[in-house]
C-alpha cells in the first residue's frame, strides 16, 4: 500500500472512532438495557398565549419563542393570523426576515421559496434564487419540504398558539452523554 492509501484509511478510522457513538449499538444489542433507564416524556400539548392582538396587524411577521420553539406569528394582508416555525426548512433561515408572497404565502428572504401559510406545503417552485444556480444546484441540496405550522387563535386580547410545551425537553431526552459530546443546552448545561 502506498502512503496515500494508509493516509485514508487512517482518516476513515478515526473518523469512526471519533463520531459514531458507541452507546446506541450497546443499547441496540440489549447489553445495557437493563442499566439504563430511559426517560420517558409525555406530551404536553397546550394553548399558550405568546403575544396581544393589538401587537400584530395586517402584513406583520411578529416572532416568538415558546419553551425553546421559534414561532413566527403572520397576519396575511387581509390580517387572517396564522401560526408557522420561524425556519425555512431548506437552509434554516429565519422567516421573520421574509415576505408576505400572493395569497396567504410567505417567502423566504434567501431563496425565494415561498410556502402556504395555512397548511406549509410549498408554492411555486423550490428554490427559485437566485437564478440558475438556485435550481439547479442549490435546490438539490434538499428535497422540497413544508414548513412547520401550527394552530392558532385569537381568545379576548391575546393570539394563543397550541404547541407541544415538552418538545424541546423530548428532543433533548434523546442524546446521551458521551465523551466526545459537546452539545450545550440552554440552560448551559451539557447532554
Amino acid at each position: 500500500m502506498n502512503s496515500l492509501s494508509l493516509l485514508i484509511i487512517s482518516c476513515i478510522l478515526s473518523y469512526v472512532i471519533a463520531f459514531v457513538p458507541s452507546m446506541p449499538r450497546a443499547i441496540s444489542s440489549g447489553r445495557l438495557n437493563s442499566q439504563l433507564q430511559m426517560k420517558v416524556i409525555s406530551k404536553k400539548e397546550e394553548w399558550v398565549p405568546v403575544l396581544k392582538s393589538s401587537d400584530i396587524a395586517a402584513g406583520d411577521l411578529v416572532p416568538v419563542e415558546v419553551d425553546g420553539v421559534a414561532i413566527l406569528i403572520v397576519a396575511d394582508l387581509d390580517g387572517k393570523i396564522f401560526a408557522i416555525g420561524n425556519s425555512c426548512p431548506h437552509l434554516g433561515t429565519p422567516l421573520e426576515n421574509g415576505r408576505l408572497g400572493e395569497g396567504s404565502t410567505i417567502v423566504c428572504p434567501l431563496h425565494k421559496s415561498a410556502f402556504s401559510l395555512e397548511s406549509g406545503d410549498v408554492v411555486g417552485d423550490w428554490c427559485p434564487f437566485p437564478p440558475i444556480l438556485g435550481p439547479l444546484v442549490l435546490g438539490k441540496l434538499a428535497p422540497p419540504e413544508k414548513v412547520v405550522t401550527f394552530p392558532v387563535r385569537a381568545k379576548g386580547q391575546t393570539v394563543e398558539v397550541f404547541v407541544d410545551r415538552s418538545l424541546k425537553e423530548r428532543f433533548e431526552s434523546k442524546y446521551w452523554s458521551g465523551l466526545l459530546d459537546a452539545q450545550g443546552k440552554a440552560t448551559g448545561e451539557y447532554y
